[in-house]
Order: structure tokens, then sequence, then C-alpha cells
């Protein structure tokens, strides 16, 4: 039997038949959402809700003492909270359990509060209330980017909040949540989180995304213009590091260039005395998002470099199946083919490499290959590298 004295500090969540070997449980304590973990009958109490985008870890895949995300396959150490494999770098809390005859109980307070590995954002996330002011529509491809307001109309602003509460404010490279009402039957629900494209020094905040065939993503297609959404936010540690004497390289690949796009806007408009080398890897020239803005960069900022490869074999063959008809077409002068290694140590000098802190953003399956390049074929440590993935839902 437990000490009566500690009696208070422990909540009974669940029976020791309710968690088999290898398995996981989600529970709640005074609003705190906790996944117990059995790893070989013994039994772990750690936060349930991800520090990377929030993804329900007891949802995920328990192998040994490690917990993987099902959102973007962060894994932590149920034993310490610890990361264990990106993108996650701040840990989770652990919480003390004991087991009473057939019952699994949980400490109230965490044995160990989350540690942040990274400079966390320096604002706190809020609750806006933005309208739409355009939506612009990338040609020959699904991608639109939606401009919204950056300050609340002022009649949405209570009396009591200042002129500062009233304008959304963020660090270049990081995302919101979006509700934008009338999503029924949406299978990830009512509210998407994107990667605010547009750049601090920017009078708007903008979103850029694929278009799918999903309840969400019809809805936020189909809105017009003055239409009131509410945004929280701002969120997410993929931003710049403030040591600008070490260089920063993107690792860009489709939609996955939108935190990119409010970097380089921002150390462009803020002339930042850093230097970014940015790849960027697409299917084809139509999908090279936001190329005339960077070449308009890259000639009022030195500092700024910036290479363009196409995956798509066969992409200028005239009469192709696969090839999207474009009056801005072009002679493709670019690179061909991913990112790899030869086309790095192309672009980049040996001190680059040593000494740039590398951030990747894309699909999952470019960013876990992107890992690989930078740690086993570059030797990379992982503290240089900075990773964001875009599920494309």
């Amino acid at each position: 039997m437990m000490n009566d004295e500690n009696d208070d500090d422990f909540v009974r969540v669940a029976d020791m038949n309710d968690i088999q070997i290898s398995q996981m449980k989600e529970v709640q304590i005074d609003g705190q959402d906790i996944c117990i973990a059995n790893v070989g009958g013994k039994y772990y109490a750690i936060g349930n809700v991800c520090t990377h985008e929030g993804g329900p870890l007891a949802d995920g895949a328990l192998e040994g003492h490690e917990v993987e995300c099902p959102w973007h396959q962060s894994k932590f150490d149920v034993r310490t909270g610890e990361v264990t494999s990106l993108p996650a770098t701040e840990s989770e809390p652990t919480y003390e359990i004991k087991v009473d005859g057939n019952s699994i109980l949980v400490r109230k307070h965490p044995t160990t509060e989350k540690r942040e590995q990274q400079q966390p954002p320096s604002r706190p996330s809020s609750e806006y209330e933005l309208s739409l002011l355009e939506k612009q529509k990338f040609e020959a491809t699904d991608v639109v980017s939606f401009r919204f307001s950056r300050k609340q109309k002022q009649q949405q602003v209570r009396e009591s909040d200042d002129s500062r509460s009233s304008l959304f404010d963020y660090t270049a490279g990081q995302y919101a949540f979006f509700d934008i009402g009338g999503v029924h039957s949406d299978t990830k629900g009512p509210i998407r989180h994107f990667t605010i494209s547009s750049s601090p020094t920017e009078d708007f905040i903008m979103i850029t995304t694929r278009i799918r065939d999903t309840p969400y993503k019809k809805r936020l297609s189909s809105l017009e213009e003055s239409t009131i959404v509410k945004v929280r936010g701002p969120q997410g540690k993929f931003i710049l590091h403030e040591d600008y004497s070490k260089p920063a390289v993107f690792l860009s690949g489709g939609i996955g260039v939108t935190p990119f796009r409010s970097m380089i806007k921002y150390a462009t408009d803020r002339q930042l005395p850093i230097k970014i080398v940015m790849f960027d890897s697409n299917r084809n020239q139509e999908n090279t998002l936001f190329k005339k803005e960077f070449d308009e960069y890259v000639n009022i900022n030195r500092n700024i470099k910036t290479v363009y490869t196409i995956t798509e074999e066969g992409e200028q063959k005239q009469g192709s199946q696969n090839t999207i008809s474009s009056p801005t077409r072009q002679q493709w002068t670019g690179e061909r083919g991913r990112i790899d290694k030869a086309m790095l140590t192309k672009h980049l000098t040996d001190d680059e490499i040593k000494n740039s802190i590398f951030y990747t953003c894309g699909p999952p399956g470019m960013t876990k290959a992107m890992q690989k390049l930078l740690e086993e074929d570059l030797h990379l440590p992982r503290d240089r590298i900075k990773v964001e993935e875009f599920t494309g839902y």
C-alpha cells in the first residue's frame, strides 16, 4: 500500500488490465493530457501532446522505451521525456507512477518540466479575428496564397486591449492555426495549422497551400473577401538562429518553401548580416513557387543565394502528357534531380558546410532524406539541423 501522506498527490487513472505490455493510453489529470505507457510490465507517464506540433503521442507507436508521434515521427524517451528523434526539439514532462493493487496512479504534478532545447518563441500564442483581403493562385498549379489583415478590426478589439494586442505579431518561420468555420465531416477536424509565408515586415498575414479535395480545403478555397477567420498563434521554433556569423542553408521541397519565403523576405527587408543559401527542389518549373520574388531579393541582397532544381523526368519534352503548358515557361537553366551531396558540395564551400545551420522543410519523405544526407553523408551534428515537415493535408 502507498504511504497515506502521499495519497492526495496521486490520481487513479486506469487498471493494469487496461494497458497491456507495449501499449499506451491517454488520460487526463486536471486538464493535463498524459500518455501512460507499459514497457515490459513497467508503467511510465509522459506528456501526451507532442512538443513539435501537438500530435497525440498515445496514438503513435511504442518501441522499447521510445514513443513515436503519429503526425511527424518525433520520438521521446518515456523514462525521461527527452527528444530522441527530430523534428521535435523540446522534451516532454514526465510524471511519477505508482501501482496500488490493480490500480495505476499518477502524481498530479510533473516530475520533470519541459526542457527547451531551442530558442522559444518570443511572443505568446493568442487568438485573433482577421479578415481575408485577397486570394492569389499560382498559375498552372493547385497552390493558392491567402492574404489576411494583420490587425483586427477596431470593433473586434475589447476596450481593455491596447493597440499592440490587436496586431498579429510573429517571428519569420512560425505557424498559426486557422479556424475558417463551416467545415464539416473532415477527418482531420475543422482547424488546420499553416506556416505563415509572409514576413513580419509586411502589413498582411499570408498562408500558401495546395488546394486538395477535402472539406477544409474546399471551404478555404471558397472563402470570399472580407470573410472573418479565427487565427490562433503564433507558434513554432523553426526560425532563424541569432548568431548571424553562421550562414543559413535552406533545403526546401515543394510547398515547404513557405517558411523560407518569410525568412528571406525578412532578412532582406531588415538587411540582416547573415548569409543565406537556399536549395529549392520542385517537380517542374511551374511548381517553383515565389521564384520571381526570390530572384528580386537576390538582386538587392548580396547575402542571398538561390539554387533551383527540378526532378520531373522529361519535364521539357514537348507533347508529354505530364507536361503542364504555361505561357511563362522558359528554358530551364537550373539544376536537375534531387538535392544530394554532389549538389550541396558544388554550391557550398567547405567552410559553409562546416559552419552553417541547415534548415530543411518539405514532405516527410524529403525531410527524412535530407536528415540522412546531412547526418550520414556530411557528418553534421544534430544541433546544426532544423527540420519542419509538411504532411500535405
